[in-house]
């Protein structure tokens, strides 16, 4: 029989080899985890794969047995887990630190996985193996909108116990909704508790699960739980959910920090994640089908193929079908990806020289406690040449690393961001680089587009210095055709950038709306983060197209018509 070891490395050498049809950032974690276990005898890498706690976990599967599921009931769940279930597993119970071995790797596990893809039946194992091998007298939670959605966890459990009765007369199993399981060896204990935040405040929870995460509005019940996890030795959180079609969904902000993470942008070596979702160009085929729903089960798949027919035809069937099936944030909610980070790095180059060039500058002041931006750019044979700065208040760099989890310090150090004025930004650091471009580069500097809000005062010092400036009205009549030309020219790859992760990070936050003429805008509202950046970007962008694009004797006309 394959343990689940052997499962588990036998699914990421599938999905690594593109046997097992999946998307981009699921192959990464594979990828990840492979060379880990290549490199973690190097003494540079704090973490080890401890086969002896993953042996252990497979002799309690050996005596766990399926209640549910097509062709494995009555199985033993060592038996008949498939290639992702065992991989989930081995991950969250393998890696440890060498410092520590009792100690977990990974702290926030995150599935993100289509609707019949045993979510919940996962985690009802991995809560009844904690029990059994964690600290005794461990406290085990899940948290949902509702008790009786957070109860699917304990019914999952009780399932698994109840068919396994080598292991039931460990634990006893209360009748009522919201009463606790516990583990009669380890006096541990599980239990669903209400998404009221103030309701769980006090608990010690060694892990909690948050279930259906895609339909919180806010952190308040998380950060509860996570706040009384600091004097736990292995606090876990548990981030479970299936697309929504939900405006204010945190899972949004979840998603869009892992793929940062899994796109190098970011340095998270406590996270693990899968990501099952149909990629867009995928939603309609069986492509997505199978990169949404990696437990391959036929009989789902012809149910959802039938799902699929009548959202063809039957419009009020489409978002069930997008978010439950293919696991598909609309964009019509969540707002559409700007660019792709793949493409964009296409782009990147290391040096240009600018002396002698004409630059547009563009210019983003916002709130004086928040991010401020100015890129510059020229052309040159129809193509975008562009370097772009950030600023933020000294004094807040701590408490924004904290809340954004990026290192400001690191883009400080590469020249990229400036930490001017204290807990406020020093416009006039500001102004004065501006101040200074043409000296400092060799440039000619043919004017400055600003947005209005918070810039007024700057543009009329700049002006008065001898700097013209245009307002780009921040409107998607004015700026629909930057935006447009921005991410047309990065997808022809006739757009370059100095190196810049930063940047990169403010354009993988970015989305974009349409409204009701098609125009599309950048909406920091539903983009994930800071996108001041890309909004001086496409503001020095905005005046190159004035002066440059627009001109009839420009060569750029018939390009842009």
């Amino acid at each position: 029989m394959p343990m689940l070891f052997d499962k588990a490395l036998q699914y990421a050498y599938d999905v690594v080899d593109g046997k097992e049809v999946t998307n981009k950032y699921v192959k990464r974690q594979c990828e990840w985890f492979l060379s880990d276990l290549e490199r973690q005898d190097s003494d540079d890498f704090a973490f080890f794969f401890d086969q002896e706690a993953v042996a252990t976990v497979e002799g309690i599967c050996e005596l766990l047995n399926f209640a549910t599921g097509i062709g494995v009931v009555g199985t033993t769940v060592l038996e008949s887990t498939v290639g992702f279930q065992a991989f989930f597993l081995v991950n969250v119970f393998g890696w440890r630190f060498k410092s520590n071995p009792s100690k977990f790797k990974h702290r926030d596990i995150t599935l993100f996985i289509a609707r019949k893809n045993s979510k919940t039946w996962l985690t009802g194992l991995i809560i009844i193996i904690l029990c059994l091998t964690e600290d005794d007298y461990s406290e085990f939670y899940s948290i949902c909108k509702d008790r009786e959605l957070a109860a699917e966890v304990k019914k999952a459990i009780s399932q698994i116990l109840n068919a396994s009765p080598h292991i039931l007369k460990y634990f006893t199993i209360p009748k009522t909704l919201s009463g606790k399981v516990l583990c009669k060896l380890t006096k541990s204990f599980f239990q669903p508790r209400t998404s009221d935040a103030n309701a769980n405040n006090g608990l010690r929870p060694s892990a909690f699960i948050s279930d259906e995460t895609g339909a919180f509005k806010d952190m308040d019940n998380i950060n509860a739980m996570k706040s009384g996890q600091l004097s736990v030795r292995n606090p876990l959180r548990f981030n479970l959910t299936t697309a929504y079609a939900e405006d204010l969904s945190i899972m949004l902000d979840e998603i869009a920090y892992i793929k940062k993470v899994f796109d190098g942008l970011l340095k998270d070596e406590r996270m693990f994640a899968l990501l099952y979702y149909a990629e867009e160009e995928h939603l309609w085929d069986d492509t997505g089908l199978f990169q949404a729903n990696p437990l391959r089960i036929e009989e789902n798949y012809s149910e959802i193929r039938d799902n699929r027919k009548k959202a063809i035809e039957i419009p009020s069937c489409r978002e069930e079908y997008l978010c439950k099936h293919m696991n598909y944030f609309l964009p019509t909610n969540s707002g559409e990806e700007f660019i792709n980070i793949d493409d964009l790095r296409k782009c990147e180059i290391i040096d240009f020289d600018w002396s002698g060039r004409q630059v547009y500058l563009g210019l983003d002041l916002a709130q004086t406690t928040d991010n401020c931006a100015f890129a510059m750019c020229t052309e040159e044979d129809l193509k975008i040449y562009a370097d772009v700065y950030a600023f933020i208040p000294a004094d807040r760099m701590l408490e924004k690393n904290r809340i954004e989890k990026i290192n400001y310090k690191d883009y400080i150090d590469a020249g990229k961001c400036f930490a001017c004025g204290d807990n406020v930004v020093d416009y006039s650091f500001i102004e004065q680089m501006i101040l200074d471009i043409e000296e400092k580069f060799g440039v000619i500097v043919m004017g400055c587009a600003y947005d209005r809000y918070n810039c007024l005062s700057t543009a009329q010092k700049l002006e008065a210095a001898g700097i013209r400036t245009v307002e780009a009205k921040q409107h998607s009549s004015v700026l629909h055709a930057p935006t447009k030309l921005l991410r047309e020219k990065i997808l022809s790859q006739e757009f370059y950038y100095l190196e810049n992760k930063l940047l990169e990070i403010n354009f993988q936050n970015a989305r974009i709306v349409e409204n009701n003429e098609k125009n599309i805008y950048l909406n920091k509202k539903k983009s994930t983060g800071k996108i001041d950046m890309i909004a001086a970007l496409i503001n020095s962008v905005y005046l190159l197209q004035i002066d440059v694009i627009f001109s009839p004797d420009s060569d750029w006309a018939c390009q842009v018509i």
